[in-house]
C-alpha cells in the first residue's frame, strides 16, 4: 500500500518547486519569529517585570522598628567576639535569657549597615528576594517550557508577602523555605534522576544547618521535611542503592543539623516564650492572624495577593492532579495546606507561604501553561499592566509600605531619629521608659550605655513588664506608680496620636509638675524628671513652646514679659527637631496672635509641607476661617 502511494504521487514540475519553496519560507520565518518573540518574553520581559516589582517593593526607606535590636546584637558579637546569652540592653530584663532568632543574620546586617548605611540593608533585601523569585521563575520556565503561569503566580506571591520584605533575620526563612521545598521535589524524582537526589541529599542538611543560625524559622523547613517523609518514605526506600542511602541520610541529618547553633536545643524554647507573652496575637500587629480585623487590617493589596496566590495554587493542583504520582501529589497538597494555614494563623508567616507555594506548584504548571499560550499577547500585556500598577501603588503610598520612588534611606517619621540624636547629646538620667517601637532603635544607636525599658524582644522580658507597659500607656497605671516600680527618670514616648487625647501619656506628663518637656517633634516627645537633672540640663527645658499646652504658649507670646523667651525657645525647638510640623504650626499661631499675616501663611505652608495632616496647623486654619 505504501509503495503504491509513492508510485502514484504526482511529481512537481521545475516551475512548481520554487513556488512551493516560496510559500513555505514565510511560514518558517514566521514560526522562527514567534519562537524568538516567545523566548524574549519568557527570558527577558517576565524576569525584568519581576525584578521591577521587587525593586519598588524593597528599595524604600527603612521603617521597621525591630531590625535595630538585631543589629545591636550583631555589633556586640563583632566587637566582643562572643554571643551573649542574657540581656545586656535593658534595665528591666537584666540577666534574663536572650535567645536570638538569628545571630548570624544580625552580624551580617550590622556589617552591611556599618559599611554601606541604609543602602546595605535594603540592597540585601532586594538581592535575596531577587535570587529567590527569579530563581523560582526560571525553574518554572524549564518545567513548563514557558513562563506565563509562573510569572502570574510570583506576582501574586509578591503582593501577598511584600509587608515582610524588611531587613530582618526572617528574610532568610523566606529564602530557605522554598529551597527546602525544591530539594524535596528533587527527592521525588530520584528514581529518574538519582544523581540529583544524591546531590540534594548532601545539600539538605547543610541548608538546615545554615538556616538554623540565620533564623529560627527553620522549624518550618523541618515540618516540610516531616510532611514529605510521612508520604514518601516507602518510595524513597525503593530507590537504587546509592541514591537511597544518601537521600535518606540527608533527611535524617536534616533533623539533627539545626542543633548546631549557639543555643542548641534551647532555641526551640523561643517559640514557647513568644506564645507565653500575654495577648501577643491580638496586640502585636505582625503576630495577629491574617484575617480582616477592623483597625488592625492589612492593606487590601496584601489580601488580594494572598487570595490570588491561593486561588491559583488550588486551581493548578486540581488541574494537574492526574499528571503527578498519587504519593507525591498528596504531600504537595498537605505541605501547601500547612503553609496557607500557617499564614492565616499568623500573618507574619505570609512571606514563607508566598515564597514556598510557587515551588510546590512547579509540577503542575503545564496544566495551565498550554491554555495561556493560546491567549497570545494578552498574558504579556497583563504582566506589564500588573507591573506598572503595583509599582505605581507603591509610589503613591497605597500599599502602606512607604511612598515615593525607590530610595535607600531611613524613615524618620517611623523611627525616632531626631529624638535619638537629642538623647545622645543630652545624656538623660537613668532609668528610661520608652515606647515599644523605639526600643530597638535606641539599643543600636545608644546602647548598651542607655538601657531601654522595652523593645521588640518581648520574649526577653517578664510578662509583668509588658503588662505594666500597656497599663502605663492606657492610663491604668499612674505615672507615680510606674516611677516607683521601675525608678523611671526619663520618658521617650511616641506622640503621633497624642493630640486631642487627654489621657495619652504625653499629655499626662505635660500636665505633671514633676516632669519637664525637653524635646519633641511630630512623632516623639521626651520628658525628664526635674529633680534628676543637673542645672545645665534644666536650662534646656521647653517651658513655653509646647504643642501639648497651646494656650500656655499663646499666653506667653502675648505677654510682653515672656514673649521674647517664648519665641527664642521656639527657634531652638525648630532647630533641635529639624523643623518639625508642630514647631512651624506654633510659629504660625504666634504670628497670627501678633498680627503678622504674611508670616502666618509662610509658617503654615512649612508645617503642611512637613506633615499634611498636622492637627495643630489644621486647628489654626479652622480658627482663621471662623474669624
Amino acid at each position: 500500500m505504501r509503495r503504491s502511494q509513492r508510485q502514484h504521487t504526482p511529481k512537481s514540475s521545475g516551475n512548481a518547486s520554487p513556488a512551493r519553496g516560496d510559500s513555505q519560507a514565510p511560514s518558517r520565518a514566521g514560526w522562527a519569529f514567534v519562537q524568538t518573540l516567545s523566548s524574549g518574553v519568557s527570558w527577558g520581559l517576565y524576569p525584568v517585570a519581576l525584578l521591577a516589582i521587587l525593586w519598588f517593593l524593597t528599595i524604600r526607606p527603612i521603617a521597621d522598628p525591630d531590625c535595630w535590636f538585631h543589629m545591636a546584637l550583631g555589633r556586640y558579637i563583632v566587637e566582643h567576639g562572643q554571643i551573649p546569652k542574657t540581656d545586656l540592653f535593658s534595665h528591666t530584663a537584666v540577666g534574663r535569657e536572650w535567645i536570638s532568632s538569628g545571630w548570624l543574620a544580625s552580624v551580617l546586617m550590622h556589617l552591611l549597615f556599618s559599611r554601606f548605611g541604609p543602602a546595605g540593608l535594603v540592597g540585601m533585601v532586594f538581592t535575596v528576594l531577587a535570587v529567590c523569585w527569579v530563581g523560582i521563575y526560571l525553574l518554572g520556565v524549564r518545567r513548563a517550557r514557558s513562563g506565563h503561569t509562573m510569572v502570574l503566580v510570583l506576582i501574586a506571591a509578591a503582593l501577598a508577602a511584600y509587608l515582610r520584605f524588611n531587613p530582618r533575620p526572617d528574610l532568610w526563612s523566606i529564602f530557605f523555605t522554598p529551597a527546602v521545598a525544591l530539594l524535596l521535589l528533587v527527592g521525588d524524582n530520584a528514581a529518574n534522576s538519582p544523581r540529583r537526589a544524591v546531590l540534594a541529599g548532601l545539600i539538605l542538611p547543610c541548608v538546615m544547618l545554615l538556616w538554623a543560625n540565620l533564623h529560627a524559622g527553620f522549624l518550618a523547613g523541618l515540618i516540610l521535611i516531616a510532611i514529605a517523609a510521612a508520604f514518601r518514605w516507602r518510595a524513597w526506600w525503593a530507590y537504587s542503592t546509592p541514591a537511597r542511602y544518601v537521600w535518606l541520610s540527608g533527611i535524617f541529618l536534616s533533623f539533627l543539623a539545626w542543633i548546631a547553633n549557639p543555643y542548641g536545643v534551647r532555641v526551640l524554647a523561643l517559640a514557647a516564650k513568644i506564645r507565653a507573652i500575654p495577648g501577643v496575637r491580638m496586640l502585636i500587629f505582625e503576630w495577629m492572624p491574617m484575617v480582616y480585623l477592623p483597625g488592625f487590617n492589612l492593606p487590601m493589596a496584601a489580601y488580594v495577593g494572598f487570595g490570588a496566590l491561593v486561588a491559583l495554587g488550588t486551581y493548578l493542583m486540581w488541574r494537574g492532579r492526574q499528571t503527578d504520582k498519587q504519593s507525591a501529589r498528596d504531600w504537595h497538597v498537605v505541605a501547601a495546606l500547612f503553609l496557607v494555614l500557617f499564614a492565616l494563623w499568623q500573618r507574619r508567616q505570609a512571606g514563607l507561604c508566598a515564597a514556598a507555594l510557587p515551588v510546590l506548584l512547579l509540577p503542575y504548571l503545564p496544566s495551565l501553561e498550554a491554555r495561556l499560550r493560546t491567549w497570545g499577547a494578552k498574558v504579556p500585556a497583563l504582566v506589564v499592566a500588573a507591573t506598572i500598577f503595583i509599582c505605581s501603588l507603591q509610589v503613591k503610598g497605597v500599599l502602606e509600605a512607604g511612598e515615593g520612588w525607590p530610595v535607600a534611606a531611613l524613615n524618620a517619621r517611623m523611627l525616632p531619629c531626631a529624638a535619638t540624636e537629642f538623647l545622645e547629646r543630652f545624656r538623660p538620667p537613668e532609668q528610661l521608659f520608652n515606647s515599644y517601637g523605639f526600643g530597638g532603635y535606641f539599643m543600636y544607636f545608644l546602647g548598651p550605655r542607655l538601657k531601654v525599658f522595652l523593645d521588640g524582644r518581648l520574649d526577653v522580658y517578664a510578662p509583668q513588664t509588658w503588662l505594666d507597659y500597656l497599663a502605663a500607656e492606657e492610663n491604668r497605671l499612674t505615672i507615680e506608680q510606674v516611677c516607683a516600680r521601675y525608678g523611671i527618670n526619663t520618658f521617650a514616648i511616641e506622640a503621633r496620636d497624642a493630640f486631642g487625647d487627654p489621657v495619652h501619656l504625653v499629655n499626662r506628663l505635660s500636665q505633671h509638675p514633676e516632669w519637664a518637656l525637653m524635646f519633641y517633634d511630630d512623632d516623639s516627645a521626651i520628658f525628664v524628671k526635674r529633680s534628676a537633672m543637673s542645672e545645665e540640663q534644666r536650662a534646656q527645658e521647653i517651658r513655653y513652646a509646647s504643642p501639648y499646652q497651646l494656650q500656655k504658649f499663646l499666653q506667653a507670646v502675648e505677654d510682653p514679659q515672656t514673649q521674647a523667651a517664648a519665641l527664642t525657645e521656639l527657634r531652638r525647638v525648630v532647630e533641635i527637631s529639624n523643623g518639625c510640623a508642630y514647631s512651624y504650626a506654633l510659629a504660625a499661631w504666634a504670628a497670627w496672635r501678633t498680627g503678622e499675616q504674611d508670616a502666618v501663611s509662610r509658617y503654615l505652608a512649612k508645617a503642611f509641607e512637613r506633615d499634611p495632616q498636622c492637627p495643630l496647623a489644621k486647628q489654626l486654619v479652622e480658627q482663621m476661617r471662623a474669624r
